[in-house]
Protein backbone atom coordinates (compact mmCIF):
# COMPACT_ATOMS: atom_id res chain seq x y z
CA UNK A 1 0.00 0.00 0.00
CA UNK A 2 2.88 2.12 1.01
CA UNK A 3 4.40 1.45 -2.57
CA UNK A 4 1.23 2.48 -4.33
CA UNK A 5 1.22 6.04 -2.61
CA UNK A 6 5.37 6.81 -3.32
CA UNK A 7 4.42 6.18 -7.06
CA UNK A 8 1.18 8.31 -7.14
CA UNK A 9 3.33 10.99 -5.45
CA UNK A 10 5.72 10.30 -8.26
CA UNK A 11 3.39 10.63 -10.78
CA UNK A 12 1.59 13.49 -9.51
CA UNK A 13 5.22 15.35 -9.47
CA UNK A 14 7.00 14.35 -12.67
CA UNK A 15 4.08 13.54 -14.58
CA UNK A 16 3.33 17.27 -15.90
CA UNK A 17 7.35 17.95 -16.73
CA UNK A 18 7.33 14.71 -19.28
CA UNK A 19 3.66 15.64 -20.47
CA UNK A 20 5.36 19.26 -21.29
CA UNK A 21 8.76 18.12 -22.55
CA UNK A 22 6.92 15.73 -24.84
CA UNK A 23 4.15 18.21 -26.54
CA UNK A 24 7.63 20.64 -26.88
CA UNK A 25 9.50 17.66 -28.76
CA UNK A 26 6.38 17.29 -30.38
CA UNK A 27 6.36 20.54 -31.35
CA UNK A 28 9.74 20.66 -32.56
CA UNK A 29 9.64 17.82 -34.61
CA UNK A 30 6.54 20.07 -36.69
CA UNK A 31 9.20 22.80 -37.01
CA UNK A 32 11.26 21.42 -38.16
CA UNK A 33 9.38 19.71 -41.28
CA UNK A 34 8.13 22.59 -42.02
CA UNK A 35 11.39 24.15 -42.20
CA UNK A 36 12.91 21.56 -44.04
CA UNK A 37 9.61 21.66 -46.73
CA UNK A 38 10.17 25.07 -47.17
CA UNK A 39 13.90 24.92 -47.76
CA UNK A 40 13.12 21.92 -50.21
CA UNK A 41 11.29 24.49 -52.65
CA UNK A 42 14.43 26.80 -52.82
CA UNK A 43 17.52 26.23 -55.12
CA UNK A 44 20.70 26.90 -52.96
CA UNK A 45 22.13 28.70 -55.77
CA UNK A 46 18.89 31.38 -56.87
CA UNK A 47 18.50 32.51 -53.50
CA UNK A 48 22.08 32.91 -51.66
CA UNK A 49 21.86 34.95 -49.17
CA UNK A 50 19.02 36.40 -50.05
CA UNK A 51 16.26 34.47 -48.38
CA UNK A 52 15.37 33.83 -44.42
CA UNK A 53 12.53 31.86 -43.21
CA UNK A 54 11.16 31.82 -39.64
CA UNK A 55 8.80 28.26 -38.33
CA UNK A 56 6.72 29.45 -35.30
CA UNK A 57 3.95 25.99 -34.22
CA UNK A 58 1.34 26.33 -31.50
CA UNK A 59 2.01 23.71 -28.60
CA UNK A 60 -1.02 22.29 -28.48
CA UNK A 61 -2.63 22.06 -31.71
CA UNK A 62 -1.28 21.84 -35.32
CA UNK A 63 -1.54 25.56 -36.09
CA UNK A 64 1.62 27.12 -37.30
CA UNK A 65 3.06 30.15 -39.39
CA UNK A 66 5.60 29.94 -42.04
CA UNK A 67 7.51 33.52 -42.69
CA UNK A 68 9.81 33.90 -45.53
CA UNK A 69 11.75 37.14 -45.88
CA UNK A 70 13.12 37.65 -49.51
CA UNK A 71 15.35 40.33 -49.91
CA UNK A 72 16.35 42.02 -53.33
CA UNK A 73 13.68 40.51 -55.06
CA UNK A 74 11.44 41.23 -58.34
CA UNK A 75 8.23 40.95 -58.01
CA UNK A 76 8.23 37.70 -60.51
CA UNK A 77 10.24 36.16 -57.82
CA UNK A 78 8.60 36.57 -54.94
CA UNK A 79 5.43 35.29 -56.34
CA UNK A 80 6.89 32.76 -58.22
CA UNK A 81 8.08 31.70 -53.87
CA UNK A 82 4.55 32.21 -52.78
CA UNK A 83 3.52 29.27 -55.26
CA UNK A 84 5.96 26.75 -54.85
CA UNK A 85 6.26 27.54 -50.88
CA UNK A 86 2.26 27.21 -50.59
CA UNK A 87 1.66 24.37 -52.72
CA UNK A 88 3.97 22.25 -50.28
CA UNK A 89 2.38 23.15 -46.61
CA UNK A 90 -0.41 21.45 -45.41
CA UNK A 91 -3.63 23.83 -44.79
CA UNK A 92 -3.72 24.64 -41.62
CA UNK A 93 -0.22 26.15 -42.27
CA UNK A 94 -0.21 30.10 -42.88
CA UNK A 95 2.20 31.73 -45.12
CA UNK A 96 4.01 34.89 -44.52
CA UNK A 97 5.72 36.33 -47.24
CA UNK A 98 8.14 39.18 -46.76
CA UNK A 99 9.53 40.87 -49.54
CA UNK A 100 12.04 43.70 -49.76
CA UNK A 101 12.17 44.64 -53.62
CA UNK A 102 15.38 45.33 -55.80
CA UNK A 103 15.84 48.64 -55.94
CA UNK A 104 15.65 48.62 -60.03
CA UNK A 105 12.37 46.98 -59.73
CA UNK A 106 10.83 49.70 -57.96
CA UNK A 107 8.01 52.06 -59.39
CA UNK A 108 7.67 55.48 -58.48
CA UNK A 109 9.54 57.57 -56.30
CA UNK A 110 9.37 55.36 -52.98
CA UNK A 111 13.85 55.24 -52.27
CA UNK A 112 15.88 52.80 -52.54
CA UNK A 113 15.44 49.79 -49.39
CA UNK A 114 18.50 50.23 -46.93
CA UNK A 115 21.01 46.89 -48.16
CA UNK A 116 22.54 47.16 -44.06
CA UNK A 117 18.84 46.83 -42.77
CA UNK A 118 17.85 43.64 -41.18
CA UNK A 119 15.96 40.53 -42.88
CA UNK A 120 13.51 40.56 -39.83
CA UNK A 121 10.84 43.77 -39.60
CA UNK A 122 8.37 44.13 -37.54
CA UNK A 123 4.90 42.19 -38.01
CA UNK A 124 3.55 43.88 -40.51
CA UNK A 125 6.05 46.20 -42.31
CA UNK A 126 6.19 45.18 -46.65
CA UNK A 127 4.01 42.28 -46.17
CA UNK A 128 3.54 40.70 -49.55
CA UNK A 129 1.12 37.77 -49.00
CA UNK A 130 -0.45 36.18 -45.98
CA UNK A 131 -2.60 32.75 -46.43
Amino acid sequence: MQLGGVLGVIAMTYGPVVLLLGLLNLRDRRESRLLGAVLNQFAARDFRGRLAVQVRCALLSPRGVVTVALRACSRDEVWEAVARVSRSLPPQVRLVVDGIADPRFLAGTRPAPDPSAPLWRPAGQNRVCQR
